[in-house]
């Protein structure tokens, strides 16, 4: 009866440990899918943050000077920026040239234009400080904004 007992006993202690070993293990893989999950979600945060001083001007309305001072802040940035106003309909690439093919958008060499010149009134690529602009960006294949644009109102 003795060993019957023991026997017992030791059985259950076994299916016991059995029991929180498995619980355990699927705490553990639950947590797993949870810090998974937190850490795909800081990476998506990180990376909106890091676009953040691009995707502001998307879509947003501001003055020429404001489009001169974006061409002074990002003009050591490996980005184009394309400014278009009613003076120069076909619009000129400063930093570096990209090209836009459908919604793709491909960065080439440095642009050889002078920001310089979007001050000089008898310039063809003047910028009017006071005139209004409307911003937008182009993604490369990778996701990565590739480049600033703003046309003229």
């Amino acid at each position: 009866m003795e060993n019957s007992l023991k026997a017992i006993i030791i059985a259950a202690g076994v299916v016991i440990t059995m029991i929180v070993v498995s619980i355990g293990f699927l705490l553990l893989r639950s947590g797993q899918n949870t810090a998974q999950k937190t850490i795909s979600k800081l990476d998506q945060i990180s990376a909106e943050i890091s676009e953040s001083e691009y995707t502001m001007y998307d879509g947003l309305e501001i003055s020429g000077n404001e489009v001169v001072n974006v061409l002074r802040k990002y003009k050591d940035e490996y980005i184009g920026i394309f400014v278009k106003t009613k003076k120069s309909t076909s619009g000129t690439w400063y930093v570096y040239n990209v090209t836009i093919s459908g919604n793709e958008a491909e960065i080439g060499s440095p642009s050889t234009e002078s920001i310089s010149d979007t001050m000089d009134e008898t310039n063809v690529n003047y910028v009017n400080p006071n005139g209004v602009f409307i911003g937008s960006i182009a993604r490369d294949k990778n996701g990565r904004i590739a480049a600033l644009m703003f046309e003229q109102k």
